[in-house]
């Protein structure tokens, strides 16, 4: 069982806890360094655990991008492969990402209208 979300969750409460109800002082201070000692080595642990650039076995190199490659005029009858990508198959990914970006743009607007 991977504890890696369970450490996440108690890192956010712990900085929740530190920012919102301790007051400033020593505590606080040491306490904002442990946080940021514990959020470096995270980072640099995961910079470590990448795979070498352009090595055979790594997990971006797998059959899909063979798939889409050689697939795309046969299964889609697009001439260009990202367009069959991004409007075919990954149509509804590609609709949640501008739905997303649509409702950024609507709440900063209505923000910026109010003040």
């Amino acid at each position: 069982m991977d504890l890696t979300p369970v450490f996440g969750v108690a890192l956010l409460l712990l900085m929740a806890y530190v920012f919102f109800y301790l007051p400033v002082g020593r505590i606080r201070q040491l306490l904002v360094v442990v946080i940021i000692l514990i959020i470096s080595y995270a980072l640099l642990i995961t910079v470590a655990e990448m795979p070498t650039f352009g090595a055979e076995d790594v997990p971006a190199r797998n059959y899909v991008a063979e798939r889409y490659i050689e697939g795309t005029v046969r299964e889609t009858g697009a001439v260009n492969a990202i367009t069959a990508v991004i409007m075919d198959y990954r149509a509804f990914d590609t609709l949640g990402e501008v739905t997303v970006l649509f409702v950024a743009i609507a709440a900063a607007l209505a923000t910026l209208r109010a003040h």
